[in-house]
């Protein structure tokens, strides 16, 4: 060691015994037994100043030193050496009076090694009384720098100790222990109800039944995770280990172990595990966590132990509109404010989860009719009828709800909430903002969809799919202004059938991108040979449905306008038609799309107005070209009520837009003069003609039927073939 360190002797890297390295030993006072010491390197002094020096100077493996000295004596002599040489050993030698007793023991109590009397020091003796001193010197430093090295250890690794004597049922917790239990400065030995009464009530039974395996030695070590209440009434998590020290036959006397506060780290934990059982947005729980409730529910329901039980699936209607028209920020800010709403239905034991998206679903426990799933549906959509206000503006919330009873028999969660989702979907197609039942046939119908797919897939790659066309009929001369272009599949085993049969599971299954262009292509390639080769329908032009899909796909215009250039068309030839809602639901990016289509002299036409979201003001927002007026408001016309004013209103204020308007599903001869006589320029549907085949249409287009003369009107309800 360095002489400024520690004046420990290096003693305990060498042997003691005869052969090993010769060890330097320090007599003070004592230089008449020099001699007594042949195994040694002897340095004598007879002073303690003088003594003190050769220690700041010299390492020393043990000193000797008389009690009686020039310069000291007593207890001051020991205490002066010691505070020099630190943990080397002292041997004392003392006289035989009657005092000198009591000051070698004191001398031990000062640190000494060991005493002897002077007359007893003969070489017999003494040398063997150092040499003992400076193994057991040697094996107390090693012991105390053992136990330095770990309890710096145990203080660096944040545990605190604690030791259990079982035969005296008294438990030793160290200051880190109690901090951690909570426990004041005299609680630092005590009973193990010090501990055990800290422990959370519902952790107790398990960290007794741990400890009790150990002790009986079931278990090789004690380890549990386990809550405490600290002093403070701090719910805090412990890990507990320990070791029990056993005898010859087994049996357990002590328990020696570690306390570490891991309330950080199960705490983060606990976050981790909320986080993905949960929805970061709305903080309800999410799809895994719903899944594995319903399947807990049906789990309870296959024992025979649990009850009857609903799941809802809501979807917002038109949700995509708000991300739109108020940014995601305030798409964000409904979504909370949908959710809080939902909370408020829920009895005890439901729970209701974002599924993702506009998208939620609702538990419902313990439900025996349909009839209680219904009335919290109804609910549900009240609830959402209320506006909500984003900064200045408040916005309706309208949503479509699918109900799936679990009495159905469902053998598992997916299924169950598959069959909420289509009647969710039913909703939808039957108007929105309501709900819908889910039934067996409702199952099939889904089926039979699935396998609609497919064969539509197949139509395509077979080419399965024909065009037929609508006249659109000029009131005024009788004579094929327009057509409307729609489409057939022609099935190889049920013949022909309308797009009302399969156009919605082209949407949903993404195959009317490819229909729609080749509609598209189709259609335009028989509009250019009808304005080539038939002088009359030079100023043709064709309306065609546009599916959102289409429109708002990336290559779109370019794709359009690739069309119109390869069948040598103008543009304004076009009429792109669709309903309303396209537009709002798509927000700016539709409205963009569409000021690129009229910037490229493409006509645009809103279909079915009158219905849904169709609103006179937005006529005003967006110039349009044309205007279809619904069938359901050309079939209630005639008596001069409300809704010939409705048409008359319309009629006057597409004209002062510069719209031309088309009524729809004209099937009479009163309808067609009543819109004649309201103004209406333009009319379609079955009392002039049905969708006919290219060679039909050719035919209408260069003589078109006398669709009515001054006197002889054509009988109601006799459509042309």
């Amino acid at each position: 060691m360095d002489g400024g360190g520690d004046r420990r002797s290096k003693c305990g890297q060498a042997s003691v015994g005869r052969g090993g390295p010769a060890l330097k030993v320090l007599l003070v006072g004592v230089g008449s037994q020099a001699w007594l010491f042949r195994d040694f390197r002897v340095i004598q002094s007879n002073r303690v100043a003088e003594a003190i020096k050769i220690l700041c100077e010299t390492e020393v493996a043990a000193i000797v030193v008389d009690l009686e000295l020039p310069d000291s004596s007593g207890l001051s002599t020991v205490q002066r050496l010691r505070a020099v040489a630190g943990s080397v050993p002292i041997v004392v030698l003392v006289g035989d009076g009657a005092g000198d007793a009591e000051i070698a023991h004191q001398a031990l109590g000062e640190g000494a090694a060991a005493y002897l009397l002077r007359t007893a020091s003969d070489s017999s003796v003494l040398e063997p009384v150092v040499r003992s001193a400076i193994v057991r010197g040697s094996h107390t430093a090693e012991a105390v720098e053992r136990t330095e090295r770990l309890d710096l250890a145990v203080r660096g690794s944040g545990d605190g100790l604690w030791d259990w004597d079982l035969g005296t049922d008294l438990v030793y917790f160290s200051e880190h222990s109690s901090g951690i239990l909570g426990l004041g400065q005299a609680e630092t030995t005590g009973a193990p109800d010090l501990w055990f009464g800290r422990i959370h009530p519902d952790d107790l039974a398990f960290v007794e039944a741990r400890l009790r395996a150990h002790i009986e030695g079931s278990s090789s070590a004690f380890q549990c995770e386990h809550r405490v209440l600290n002093g403070f009434g701090e719910p805090r998590w412990v890990l507990a280990r320990g070791k029990a020290v056993r005898c010859l036959e087994g049996k357990a006397s002590r328990i020696t172990g570690f306390l570490t506060d891991v309330t950080t780290r199960r705490r983060s934990e606990e976050e981790a595990v909320r986080r993905s059982l949960h929805d970061g947005l709305t903080g309800l729980a999410n799809r895994a966590l719903f899944m594995d409730r319903i399947s807990h529910c049906l789990g309870a329901l296959k024992r025979k132990d649990g009850m009857p039980f609903a799941v809802l699936f809501l979807d917002l209607d038109h949700f995509k509109h708000v991300n739109d028209v108020h940014g995601h920020a305030g798409g964000d800010d409904v979504l909370r404010e949908v959710s809080e709403r939902l909370e408020t239905v829920l009895r005890a034991g439901d729970s209701v989860a974002r599924l993702g998206g506009d998208e939620f679903g609702i538990l419902l426990a313990d439900i025996q009719e349909v009839e209680t799933a219904v009335h919290v549906a109804e609910r549900v959509l009240d609830l959402l009828a209320e506006p909500v206000s984003l900064g200045r503006n408040e916005l309706v919330i309208a949503a479509s709800i699918g109900i799936a009873m679990s009495t159905t028999g469902y053998q598992d969660e997916a299924s169950m909430l598959h069959d909420a989702d289509l009647a969710m979907y039913r909703a939808k197609s039957l108007g929105r903002a309501r709900y819908q039942v889910c039934d067996p046939a409702m199952h099939e119908m889904a089926v039979a969809r699935l396998r609609l797919g497919i064969e539509l897939q197949e139509a395509l790659a077979k080419d399965q799919f024909v065009m037929h066309y609508q006249p659109l009929v000029d009131l005024e001369t009788g004579r094929v202004a327009g057509l409307e272009a729609m489409v057939r599949w022609r099935h190889p085993k049920r013949g022909i059938i309308t797009p009302s049969e399969f156009i919605e599971v082209a949407q949903s299954t993404g195959l009317i991108v490819p229909l729609g262009w080749w509609v598209i292509e189709e259609s335009c390639h028989c509009l250019s040979q009808w304005r080539r080769r038939l002088g009359v329908a030079e100023g043709l032009w064709m309306c065609v449905n546009i599916a959102a899909k289409v429109m708002m796909r990336e290559e779109m215009i370019e794709q359009l306008t690739g069309i119109l250039s390869r069948n040598s068309l103008p543009p304004d030839s076009l009429v792109l038609e669709f309903d309303e809602a396209v537009a709002l639901e798509h927000g700016e990016c539709g409205m963009k799309r569409l000021e690129e289509l009229r910037g490229k002299e493409i006509r645009l036409c809103i279909d079915d107005f009158g219905t849904g979201y169709s609103s006179l003001s937005h006529l005003d927002q967006f110039r349009y070209d044309l205007l279809k007026i619904d069938t359901s408001i050309v079939h209630r016309l005639g008596g001069g009520g409300s809704q010939d004013q409705l048409v008359s209103t319309m009629l006057g204020l597409t004209r002062e837009l510069g719209i031309q308007t088309v009524a729809e599903g004209v099937e009479t001869v009163e309808q067609a003069l009543e819109l004649r006589r309201l103004g209406c320029r333009l009319a379609q549907g079955h009392w002039f003609a049905r969708p006919m085949s290219p060679e039909d249409v050719e035919a209408m287009i260069l003589e078109p039927p006398p669709w009515w003369a001054p006197g002889r009107e054509r009988t109601a309800g006799a459509p042309t073939s």
